[in-house]
C-alpha cells in the first residue's frame, strides 16, 4: 500500500539511438540522397530528414538503414504503427543488424509490447555481445516487465562495457532507489553526474533520493543546480517546489513566489487550446473531470473514491482521466463507478487536452499538484472553462490557469492564505477531506501501554517530514515521559545510512537509541494498519503535517497530537482533528505541543477512553460522511461555475 508521502515527479533517461550512417554506396539506389538525409537528421532538421529518407525509399523500398532511420523519427513523433512497418522491412532486408533489433525493441517497449521487446533486444545482444546500448535497452525493458534482477544484470553488463554510460548509471540508481538501497542510488546518480554533467535526470533523481532520505536542504541544492543547467525542466522544477514544503527555512511568501516562478516559466506562456463556448444553461448537469496518476491503491484514492462513488449523477457527470500506468483492484473498482474512464497515460499534454475538449468538460479537477506524474502543463493549455486544484498537493500550483482550490477555513484562514495563492480559495464548511480506509479492519480496544506499562509514541509519516527540529521536539517529549518509546515507520529506514542518521538525531539530544524503533515498509495493508496497535499516541510532524497517516491513526484508535502551523502544509492536522471533534489535541506552539503529548501520556484513563470511542467518533464526523461531502462539493462546483460564467460575461 502506498503511503502518504507524495512522490516527486520522476524523469528517466530513455534510449536515444543515433541514426545509422552506414551507406550501401553510390552504386546502390539512394546513396547520395541517404547521406543528405543523415545530415539533416543529425542537425535536427527532422522534416527534411524524413522527406529525404522517403525519397531514398521510393527508389529502394527495402533500404534497411533508411527504414531504420525513418523509424527513429517516426518513433520520436509517436507514429508507432508507421515506425513498426519500417523496422519490419529493415529486419527482412538485414536481419543480422544488431542496431535495428535494438531500436525495434525500444519501439515495441514504447508500444507496451514488452515481451516482444525483450526478445528483440536479446537478439541484439546475441548478435553483438559487446553492444552496450542494447544491454541498456534490454535492462529498461526488463525493469518495465517487473524483473528488477534481470534489469540489474543488464545494466551491470552495459556498464562493464561502457563504465561512463551516464544513462545506465542513472537508471541503475533508480533501480536501487526502488529497492530502498538509497545510499547506493545516491552513488550511482553522482557517478552519472560526473560522467555527463549535462544529464538532467541525474540531478532530478539525486535530488529526489536525497529528499526521500530526509536530506532536504541537500535535495533543494541539487534541484537548484540542475535547474541552472536545465531551466526548462518542468518536472525537476516541480520537485524543487515539493521539497520547499518540508523545510521551515523557506518563508511563506518566498514559497509562493517560487510557485509563481514555476508557472511563469512552464505554463503561463502556453497558448490555450481552442474549445467551443461553454453551455450556459442554468441548472444543467455539470461535466466534471478528475485528473490523477493515482487511481489505484494509493493514498489519493482513499479520499477521491468516496466522492466519485457518491456523486449525484443528476447533478454531476464525472469523468476520470488516468495519467498513471499502474492499475490494480482499486483501479478496476473505480472504473465501475465512473464509466467515463479515459486512460491518458500515453497521451501528450496536447493530446490529453484535446480529448478533454472533445468531452466538453465544464470543470477539470487536478488531484496531483507538483507531485509524481502530474499533468500541470496540460492544465496550462486550459482545456476546460473552469479548472480546480484539490487534495494532492498542500500548496498553490502558482498557475494562472488554475482558477480555484478546494480547502477549508482552518487549513487556509481568510486573508492570510488568499495572499499566497494564485487560485481563488473555496473553503468547504466541513473540511476538504473525506477518508475511506483501504480495508475493513477491527479496532484494538485497549491502549498498548495498558499491557506493556510504557507509553509508545509514534509516527508513520514519510521521514522527509521528520526534520532535525522535529526530532528535537520529540526528544523533549521522551525526556519528560520516563521509559517511553518512539516508533517510527517509513520505507527509507530500509537504508542503513538513513537509519543511522535518524538515530543520530535522537542520540545527539541525549535519547538512548534503545528507546527508538525504526521500521521500514510493511507492504500489506492489514499489516500496516495493525502496526498502529503498537502506538499509544501519534505525533504529527511539522511544518509538513501528515494527512493519510493522521486519518489511519485515528481510524485505528490512536489520538494524534498536532501543532497549528503558519500555512496550509502545517495546518492540515488541525483541520482533520477539528472536523473530527478533537480540537483539544491541537497545540498552538512547540511548547504546547510537548505539554499536550506529555499530559496525554500521563492520563491512561483518557487514552483508553479515546481509543475505545475513536472509531465511533470518526463515523459520526464529516471525515466519513461521504454523501454529505459529495453534496457539499457539488454545491461548490455549482457556485464556482456560476462565478466563472458571470466573470466571463462581464469581460465579454
Amino acid at each position: 500500500m502506498k503511503k502518504t508521502s507524495r512522490k516527486p515527479a520522476k524523469t528517466r533517461k530513455p534510449s536515444t539511438p543515433a541514426p545509422s550512417q552506414r551507406n550501401p554506396g553510390a552504386g546502390v539506389a539512394g546513396g547520395e540522397g541517404f547521406a543528405v538525409a543523415i545530415a539533416h537528421h543529425q542537425a535536427g532538421r527532422l522534416a527534411e530528414a524524413e522527406a529525404g529518407y522517403r525519397a531514398v525509399l521510393r527508389a529502394d523500398p527495402g533500404h534497411p538503414h533508411a527504414n531504420n532511420n525513418l523509424a527513429l523519427i517516426l518513433r520520436a513523433a509517436r507514429r508507432y504503427d508507421e515506425a513498426l512497418l519500417c523496422y519490419q522491412v529493415a529486419l527482412d532486408r538485414n536481419g543480422r543488424d544488431a542496431s535495428v533489433h535494438s531500436n525495434y525493441g525500444c519501439l515495441l517497449n514504447d508500444m507496451g509490447r514488452r515481451e516482444k521487446a525483450a526478445a528483440a533486444l536479446r537478439r541484439a545482444v546475441e548478435l553483438k555481445p559487446d553492444y552496450a546500448e542494447a544491454h541498456f535497452n534490454l535492462a529498461n525493458t526488463l525493469r518495465d516487465l517487473g524483473d528488477p534482477n534481470g534489469a540489474l544484470r543488464s545494466y551491470a553488463e552495459a556498464l562493464r562495457l561502457k563504465p561512463d554510460m551516464a544513462a545506465a548509471l542513472c537508471n541503475l540508481g533508480e533501480l536501487y532507489k526502488a529497492d530502498m538501497a538509497l545510499s547506493r542510488a545516491v552513488d550511482c546518480f553522482i557517478a552519472a553526474q560526473r560522467a555527463d554533467p549535462q544529464l538532467a535526470e541525474a540531478y532530478n533523481n539525486l535530488g529526489e533520493t536525497l529528499k526521500e532520505m530526509g536530506r532536504i536542504e541537500e535535495a533543494i541544492g541539487v534541484f537548484q543546480s540542475g535547474l541552472s543547467r536545465h531551466p526548462g525542466h518542468a518536472l525537476m522544477h516541480s520537485n524543487l517546489l515539493l521539497a520547499l514544503n518540508y523545510t521551515p527555512a523557506v518563508a511563506p511568501q518566498a514559497a509562493f513566489q517560487a510557485h509563481a516562478d514555476w508557472a511563469a516559466r512552464h505554463t503561463d506562456p502556453l497558448p490555450a487550446i481552442p474549445r467551443p463556448a461553454p453551455d450556459r444553461t442554468e441548472g444543467r448537469r455539470l461535466r466534471v473531470g478528475y485528473v490523477s496518476p493515482d487511481f489505484c491503491a494509493h493514498s489519493v484514492a482513499f479520499f477521491a473514491e468516496p466522492l466519485l462513488r457518491e456523486h449525484d449523477r443528476n447533478v454531476v457527470e464525472p469523468f476520470c482521466y488516468s495519467s498513471g500506468r499502474r492499475a490494480d483492484v482499486v483501479t478496476r473498482r473505480l472504473q465501475t463507478m465512473v464509466p467515463n474512464w479515459r486512460d491518458v497515460s500515453a497521451l501528450s499534454d496536447e493530446e490529453a487536452a484535446g480529448l478533454i475538449v472533445k468531452d466538453r468538460i465544464d470543470i477539470l479537477v487536478d488531484l496531483t499538484g507538483h507531485t509524481a506524474n502530474n499533468r500541470l502543463p496540460m492544465f496550462g493549455r486550459r482545456p476546460a472553462p473552469v479548472q480546480v486544484s484539490w487534495l494532492g498537493y498542500p500548496n498553490t500550483t502558482g498557475m494562472k490557469a488554475m482558477d480555484y482550490r478546494l480547502t477549508d477555513a482552518i487549513a487556509d484562514p481568510m486573508g492570510t492564505a488568499d495572499a499566497i495563492s494564485t487560485e481563488c480559495l473555496v473553503r468547504l464548511p466541513r473540511g476538504f477531506h473525506c477518508y475511506q480506509p483501504p480495508i475493513d479492519i477491527s479496532l484494538q480496544p485497549e491502549s498498548p501501554s495498558r499491557r506493556k506499562g510504557t507509553i509508545t509514541f509514534g509516527s508513520f509519516n514519510n521521514i522527509s517530514k521528520v526534520t532535525a527540529g522535529v526530532a528535537r521536539v520529540w526528544s523533549e517529549i521522551l525526556k519528560r515521559v520516563p521509559n517511553s518509546r518512539l516508533l517510527l515507520k517509513s520505507a527509507p529506514f530500509a537504508d542503513d545510512s538513513t537509519r543511522a542518521r535518524y538515530l543520530g538525531y535522537f542520540t545527539s539530544e541525549g535519547i538512548d537509541p534503545d528507546r527508538i524503533e525504526l521500521l521500514a515498509r510493511i507492504p500489506a495493508a492489514d499489516g500496516h494498519l495493525r502496526a498502529y496497535d503498537r502506538l499509544d499516541i501519534g505525533l504529527d510532524p511539522f511544518p509538513y503535517n501528515g494527512t493519510t497517516t493522521t486519518c489511519e491513526a485515528l481510524w485505528m484508535g490512536v489520538p494524534v497530537v498536532t501543532q497549528l502551523g503558519a500555512t496550509h502544509v502545517g495546518r492540515v492536522g488541525a483541520s482533520l482533528l477539528s472536523h473530527c471533534g478533537l480540537s483539544e489535541l491541537i497545540a498552538m506552539d512547540e511548547a504546547g505541543y510537548v505539554d499536550l503529548a506529555v499530559a496525554l501520556a500521563g492520563d491512561p484513563d483518557r487514552l483508553s477512553d479515546l481509543r475505545r470511542g475513536m472509531r465511533e467518533c470518526l463515523l459520526a464526523a464529516p471525515l466519513t460522511d461521504y454523501r454529505n461531502f459529495a453534496r457539499t462539493v457539488e454545491t461548490a462546483y455549482r457556485a464556482i461555475w456560476r462565478d466563472r460564467m458571470a466573470r466571463d460575461a462581464a469581460q465579454a
